[in-house]
């Protein structure tokens, strides 16, 4: 087993472990119920919530998987207009905040 990456952001690890799950390579989460100072006593960074791969030889395709949705994220998205309202939304916006329309729908 070995770890494939830690955040403070739960969201983000279960994306992560949905993706891998999808291309069958299985995980878990260690340290997910830690929160705050783990009794005072645990330091905040050895308490972050870990991805952890259970195959060994799993590994590479899922530090393939984590890099290309760690590289989605940092890119900043294009700004788009709403089919229906033209209302013009920030790139990371699916759905219209003026009109309800989503992105998707042409």
């Amino acid at each position: 087993m070995k770890k494939l990456y830690t955040s403070e952001n739960r969201i983000l690890l279960y994306l992560l472990k949905a993706k891998l799950e999808a291309q069958q390579i299985f995980s878990i989460m260690k340290n997910e119920a830690v929160s705050g100072p783990a009794g005072g006593e645990v330091p905040p960074v050895v308490a972050k919530p870990e991805l952890w791969i259970i195959e060994d030889k799993d590994y590479p395709v899922a530090e393939r998987i984590l890099n290309e949705e760690l590289s989605t994220l940092a890119k900043p998205a294009k700004s788009w207009e709403c089919p229906a309202c033209h209302e013009t939304l920030e790139g990371q916006f699916d759905v219209c905040w003026n009109c309800g329309h989503s992105r998707s729908n042409k």
